[in-house]
């Protein structure tokens, strides 16, 4: 079980630091979904980080109240209660499984290949739903821009180059994507039931998005998470 190394002040400022980390990556880029009245945020990179450095709880207090505040501060305040509750479910069980699952060992040779499967569906969904014209908003605007195919493909490339070399020299955990698999799995569907059920608006529509985020933010704690480790804030496991 990992532990975090540190006096109560100690834990509560980095709290607070992973709160703000979150807010800042869900409001600093995003894309509006007309159909849900939904957006598309990089914010799953603050949770999912939280879930290395803090423990469950506190991992679910960083994740739910920087999103959420990212919800009111954007203007999407008819998410911003759901979302409190969403985030802190997914920051609360990628964080636990992480420490759960901290010594599930697959081989070097299974761990690279679940580590080098994860930027598969992330072309998929990228050529599929990403290319074309998008409209991205950031804190210094809007912008239009043109993504096609080729992006996705080549990025997916080199994150499974990346990742594949990781796993091979034995530099990253497998069971991370694991944890972050099932976090995000919890967000997913926490959406679409509030979406679906209390909004009544195509839930459907937003699903393709919510996983990209999942894989977005797994994607980019992955090519972190050794860097975390060295830290010796916490003994990310």
């Amino acid at each position: 079980m990992q532990k975090f190394v540190g006096g109560r002040s100690q834990l509560i400022a980095l709290t607070a630091q992973m709160g703000a980390l979150t807010f800042l990556a869900t409001a600093f880029f995003t894309v509006y979904i007309p159909e849900t009245k939904g957006y598309f945020n990089l914010g799953e990179t603050g949770v999912y980080i939280s879930s290395l450095l803090l423990p469950p709880v506190w991992a679910a207090l960083a994740a739910g109240v920087g999103s959420a505040l990212a919800d009111v501060v954007l203007g999407y305040h008819i998410y911003a209660p759901a979302t409190l509750l969403i985030k802190s479910a997914e920051g609360f069980v990628a964080s636990l499984l992480v420490r759960r699952l901290s010594r599930m060992r697959l081989g070097r040779t299974g761990g690279t290949l679940v580590l080098a499967a994860v930027p598969i569906p992330l072309a998929v969904l990228g050529v599929a739903f990403y290319t074309g014209v998008v409209e991205l908003y950031t804190i210094g605007g809007t912008i239009l821009t043109q993504l096609n195919a080729a992006f996705w493909i080549l990025a997916a490339l080199a994150l499974a180059v990346y990742l594949s070399y990781m796993g091979l020299k034995g530099l990253s955990r497998p069971h991370l994507c694991v944890s972050f698999t099932a976090g995000g799995l919890v967000m997913v569907v926490g959406y679409f039931l509030y979406q679906q059920l209390i909004l009544g608006v195509a839930a459907f529509v937003e699903v393709p998005f919510n996983i990209m985020q999942v894989l977005v933010g797994s994607s980019i704690a992955l090519l972190v998470e050794r860097s975390l480790r060295a830290i010796n804030v916490v003994k990310v496991t």
